[in-house]
């Protein structure tokens, strides 16, 4: 058991698990549209996520000087891991991005790599805090969601063909995954409630704790009603989505501000995954 927790923490911590969330989400574009896409576009898709992340907590490491988390003692300690997962998924990003990207699609791409590459480095001056794009007030949860609509939502429809999917179609998905990836990011601003700065005005820091939970439980329930109206959805579909849904909403109902670490980095990621399993597990049994 102690070997299991151990691999879980290892990662989670090392956000090799957010990584394969972002994968399956993606695989999760592809199944309830029934998409035909180039199986590299699977190791894009991971390989920028771990960068990005790998590359905040590296920028992160210098800018805490509060109250720390037991993951960033983790990564204090596993700086060398932490560099080098860096370089090997930039280099593995650049390689299958250019291999299954058009032109057109990596210039599109550039502003995501952008937001992810100044998200947490010192680019402003000290009335922004510490000065990266996660600093501005009011920002930070949009630009997450943003960057994950875009990366396994838009992109896998997009490298499919725009012509077989009507653009109300694709707004619908976008909005309805939008909404999903916005409620599962709010409990990560309680958990660093004693870690942010004031100023950046986080919902959590402006509406409280208990409001920020249910605003995640109402994003939740808009997006399923965004997935009842998507006619690209089959009934089989939105079934699975119906119940990773509510599985969700009672995840986020039980979040607090002294909830470890893992609740948000495992379970809370882990719904991504939760979503994709129960929307497949739909499709073949239903």
């Amino acid at each position: 058991m102690r070997v299991i927790q151990d691999v879980f923490r290892f990662l989670v911590f090392s956000n090799y698990w957010i990584s394969i969330a972002a994968v399956l989400y993606t695989a999760l574009t592809v199944f309830q549209l029934n998409l035909k896409i180039p199986s590299l576009l699977y190791w894009f898709v991971g390989s920028c996520t771990l960068c990005s992340y790998c590359l905040q907590r590296y920028v992160q490491l210098g800018n805490r000087k509060k109250k720390k988390s037991s993951r960033q003692y983790w990564l204090e300690g596993n700086r060398l891991h932490l560099g080098l997962t860096i370089l090997a998924s930039a280099i593995l990003a650049m390689i299958t991005g250019l291999s299954v990207l058009s032109p057109w699609q990596i210039v599109s791409c550039i502003p995501i790599v952008a937001i992810s590459f100044i998200y947490s480095i010192r680019i402003f001056g000290k009335k922004h805090a510490k000065g990266g794009l996660r600093d501005i007030p009011g920002i930070k949860i949009f630009m997450v969601a943003i960057s994950w609509v875009f990366l396994c939502g838009f992109l896998p429809i997009w490298i499919n063909g725009l012509k077989n999917i009507s653009a109300v179609e694709v707004l619908t998905i976008s909005l309805e995954k939008f909404l999903f990836i916005f409620a599962i990011t709010i409990p990560f601003d309680i958990r660093d409630l004693q870690l942010d700065d004031l100023r950046q005005r986080t919902i959590p820091q402006v509406i409280g704790i208990e409001k920020s939970i249910i605003l995640a439980i109402a994003l939740l329930f808009f997006a399923t009603g965004l997935g009842w109206l998507c006619t690209a959805y089959s009934a089989a579909v939105f079934t699975g989505l119906l119940l990773s849904y509510v599985l969700t909403a009672i995840i986020l109902a039980f979040v607090k501000k002294e909830t470890k670490e893992l609740y948000y980095s495992g379970l809370i990621d882990g719904t991504i995954a939760l979503q994709t399993a129960a929307v497949v597990l739909a499709i073949y049994f239903l």
